[in-house]
């Protein structure tokens, strides 16, 4: 009971300090101007005066095809922060009268803001392991690229519909992520072999409101980072994500929404504060995230990791995390060392990690498991499908300690957006 309640406090307490450090970016999150056609009553809110930090720059040359080229060549066309990147936008406001009375979106900046992202995706082909054009490479190329613009513009078509013709709105880009993931081995308590598909849409709003965006996901962000993927849970949310920044130029995200557990609605809150700096030579994160959900109570997790380039292509990470919640007993821990090598840019190449998960229950340390791993990333077509092979052997308690091996095969199709960083 004790333990309970010294962790509803800690959730509670990190809720109220992320929802106290919110209060600073509340007022930018602002509905834009009307046109100066009908320009608002004096003391009306301003527009945001520059995109979210983070926004991608201009498209860069197509890469180069030699496969052992310098990562800088590749890094800002293959790579970007996964799942915090914001959406493309549109230099100008693509706004037009249709007569009707709601805005009209300018089919021609759209298109060529779709062209601009699926070129940067065609680029690379020399670097894939699937490189030869033929009847289903260009199948591929054809569905990709119809699909992508179907679904973007089915989200910009719903955020336009409820908009008068006398609003400024700036199209963004929405971008989806399929994988499917399958594992060969694994504990006892597992099947010998499982298959898993995963999908996420971050649907760009700019009608609704500035950096508010719809996440369509059945990811899981609760467990510890270095978990096994397989392991996680596969509920599917649907929330609203708003992403601001805060003092000393750090940012602030969070996120509301409804998760579909058991076949049961599940309401959610989360809060999470990004913090960065330059240290010992690397670079220095935390990250502490405040959850709620209806059916669970409060929970936290905390990510501390440091980061350090080695070499023009090698990286070193130690990360250390921790989570607990209402609904679990005692306290988690994962403490992780990763080392990278970069084949080409950032999203692509090998890594090695190791893992120790201990955990604290009514003051009992125990040693739950073990994990050593080694992934391999690379591009399978172009930089729109990415493959992964990861062979595993674990240690867990449940299983007396034993080694267990396990073979991990993925591949993920990206319809707009980036690959992430292999770290």
């Amino acid at each position: 009971m004790t333990t309970a309640l010294s962790i509803r406090r800690i959730a509670a307490w990190m809720l109220a300090g992320l929802l106290a450090a919110s209060v600073a970016g509340c007022a930018r999150f602002r509905h834009r101007p009307p046109s100066p056609e009908g320009a608002p009553a004096e003391g009306a809110p301003a527009a945001e005066e520059a995109p979210a930090e983070g926004a991608p720059a201009q498209p860069p040359a197509e890469a180069s095809a030699d496969a052992d080229a310098p990562a800088a060549a590749e890094e800002a066309a293959e790579s970007g922060p996964e799942g915090d990147a914001e959406a493309e936008k549109a230099p100008g406001n693509g706004r037009r009268r249709n007569g009707n009375g709601t805005v009209c979106v300018d089919e021609q900046q759209v298109r060529a803001m779709q062209d601009q992202a699926l070129h940067q995706q065609d680029g690379g082909r020399d670097h894939g392991m699937l490189r030869h054009t033929n009847g289903v490479t260009r199948w591929l190329d054809r569905t990709h690229d119809t699909w992508y613009r179907r679904m973007d513009n089915a989200v910009r078509s719903v955020d336009t519909r409820w908009l008068g013709e006398e609003m400024e709105y700036e199209p963004e880009l929405s971008s989806f992520r399929l994988s499917a993931l399958g594992r060969i081995g694994g504990t006892d308590s597992q099947k010998d072999t499982d298959v898993k598909v995963r999908f996420r849409g971050d649907l760009a709003l700019p009608g609704l409101e500035n950096k508010l965006h719809l996440i369509l996901e059945n990811a899981d962000d609760g467990a510890l980072p270095g978990a096994d993927p397989m392991t996680r849970d596969e509920d599917t949310q649907l929330g609203l994500r708003a992403v601001w920044d805060t003092l000393l130029g750090n940012r602030a995200q969070a996120d509301a929404g409804l998760k579909w557990r058991n076949s049961n609605p599940v309401a959610f809150l989360e809060l999470q504060w990004k913090w960065q700096r330059d240290a010992a030579g690397g670079r220095l994160r935390l990250n502490p995230r405040g959850l709620y959900f209806s059916d669970e109570g409060f929970g936290q997790v905390t990510t501390l990791s440091w980061t350090r380039d080695l070499g023009e292509r090698t990286c070193l990470q130690i990360r250390l995390a921790e989570r607990s919640s209402e609904a679990r007993d005692g306290v988690n821990f994962e403490q992780t060392f990763r080392f990278a090598w970069r084949r080409s840019g950032r999203g692509r190449g090998w890594v090695a990690q190791a893992s120790v998960f201990p955990s604290l229950v009514s003051s009992d340390w125990l040693w739950e498991d073990t994990l050593v791993s080694l992934t391999w990333r690379d591009a399978f077509y172009r930089r729109w499908i990415y493959c992964t092979v990861t062979p595993q052997v674990q240690f867990p308690r449940e299983d007396s300690y034993e080694a267990r091996f396990s073979l991990r095969i993925g591949f993920e199709v990206l319809f707009g957006g980036r690959v992430g960083d292999l770290m």
